[in-house]
């Protein structure tokens, strides 16, 4: 486990800490059998809408309640959101963690990229000022390793007091647009060096155990698009290697999927997205057979 948060970080934020907490998950007697709820992009703000990208803020807290029920009234370990609670606003944690303490499953949040700026804007204007947190972390339930990497590990969103990530994402960025890839965006990010290193021993360490693979992300690694993962390469190589049988990822509001080998990669469509419609999901792993059970705008997927 990485340890998300220093006592300075922890105190500064407050409340909001509580979405870089990981809860124990006991997890059911059902071997090699899991249930959870997935969420992605709820991006509240208190804003009008941006009919360009069809985005309701406000509409997100009534969207993420709707959900919130519909979730507490089924059988389930956990429930995860992919990231980007919040779209530009501290004061909006007020307004949405609320809602997340109406569930009855135990919550894990990755953090999107909308998060991370919101967070390390906060920290910094501290004093003495607080760098953005690290926060991916694993844990293991019912024959599964549940791995949940932080795309915003190097990214425009860390700030001067995370020493000089913020220098090397830019060069990383600058790299990717050299390249001609289509995620060389600012709104992106990176795993850095040691994160990565992380990852191996930890796809290592579940391989070893015979336990089935799920990674957790909020940017998308496949198929190709602008709101990848800046160096999504490396990684789709390490799930490759390790047959990790799928990655969860939100970011791209449209949704998306790609299998790859044995692992099928997996973006959940944006709840800000629209109106009206509320879209989630319920994965339901039995072995290495994944049964996505879509509500709203969300496809639902069955995969051998």
């Amino acid at each position: 486990m990485i340890p998300s948060l220093m006592p300075a970080q922890r105190l500064a934020l407050g409340e909001v800490s509580e979405f870089y907490r990981v809860p124990a998950i006991a997890g059911s007697n059902r071997s090699r059998r899991v249930r959870f709820g997935l969420l992605a992009d709820p991006q509240y703000a208190d804003a009008e809408p941006d009919a360009r990208n069809n985005r309701h803020y406000r509409r997100s807290l009534g969207k993420l309640a709707d959900a919130v029920a519909e979730l507490n009234r089924r059988d389930l370990d956990f429930v995860v959101t992919l990231g980007d609670l919040v779209d530009r606003d501290w004061s909006a944690f007020a307004d949405i963690l609320p809602l997340y303490r109406q569930l009855r499953h135990p919550h894990l949040t990755v953090m999107g990229n909308h998060d991370a700026d919101v967070v390390s804007r906060h920290l910094y204007a501290q004093r003495p000022p607080l760098g953005l947190p690290k926060h991916y972390f694993q844990f293991a339930v019912a024959g599964y390793r549940f791995i949940a990497i932080d795309g915003n590990d190097l990214s425009l969103y860390c700030n001067p007091a995370n020493g000089d990530e913020y220098q090397q994402a830019q060069r990383m960025l600058a790299e990717t647009l050299a390249a001609g890839r289509p995620q060389a965006q600012p709104w992106n990010g990176a795993l850095g060096a040691a994160q990565l290193r992380w990852l191996e021993l930890a796809l290592q360490g579940a391989a070893e155990r015979q336990e089935i693979i799920i990674v957790l992300g909020h940017y998308p690694l496949a198929p190709r698009d602008k709101h990848n993962l800046w160096n999504n390469e490396p990684v789709v190589q390490l799930l490759r290697r390790y047959r990790a049988r799928a990655y969860f990822g939100g970011h791209q509001h449209g949704g998306g999927y790609q299998r790859i080998d044995h692992t099928d990669f997996i973006t959940l469509k944006g709840m800000v997205d629209g109106a009206d419609g509320i879209p989630f999901a319920v994965a339901e792993l039995s072995g290495t057979e994944l049964i996505l059970t879509g509500f709203g705008p969300q496809e639902s997927l069955a995969l051998k």
